[in-house]
């Protein structure tokens, strides 16, 4: 199963997303994205590896790249990625203090996302929402929209199965509920 698991800030799309790759396979590999990086982060961190502790899950800490030898095939039946708007804004925003061609990180991501797809039976990525909230003022935060949704869109075309995840209740987009 490919699947994307998309929501709202808060909207449970994650811990959806947990109990999924619980269903699918015992050999389950979590890719955090998330950076430490500030106090407030630290206690996400340290909260998020709380709620999974009993999940059986081996963690990888992947801040802008997923391309890593961590990976094993055999070893990660399911590859479970928290979460994608994490991922492009460390891509994007963590390079020397300046942004890098967004065109460059979006095709980078996804070649990535992709080859991540082919090598594992099942993978879950977890995204926000992007531009749900509206447009933005700022060119960063724009910049960081635009990849961010035109990754889910490409997701959402070759994954089997799409999820919007809104007050904690799942919803199918694209395929059925597992």
């Amino acid at each position: 199963m490919r699947a994307l698991v998309v929501g709202g800030s808060g909207s449970g799309k994650s811990a959806f997303a947990e109990n999924l790759a619980c269903t699918l396979s015992p050999q389950r590999t979590y890719v955090a994205t998330m950076t430490g990086n500030d106090p407030e982060a630290q206690d996400r961190i340290a909260r998020h590896r709380k709620q999974r502790a009993h999940m059986g899950f081996r963690t990888i800490e992947c801040a802008g790249s997923i391309a890593t030898e961590a990976f094993n095939p055999q070893q990660d039946d399911i590859v479970l990625l928290d979460d994608l708007g994490n991922l492009v804004s460390n891509a994007l925003f963590l390079e020397n203090g300046r942004m890098p061609n967004p065109n460059h990180v979006l095709e980078r991501l996804d070649h990535e996302l992709e080859e991540l797809s082919a090598r594992h039976r099942h993978v879950v990525v977890v995204a926000p929402l992007a531009g749900s909230e509206g447009p933005s003022a700022y060119e960063s935060t724009r910049t960081w929209l635009r990849v961010c949704g035109t990754l889910c869109c490409r997701l959402a075309a070759r994954f089997e199965t799409v999820i919007e995840v809104a007050c904690g209740i799942p919803c199918a987009v694209k395929g059925a509920l597992p």
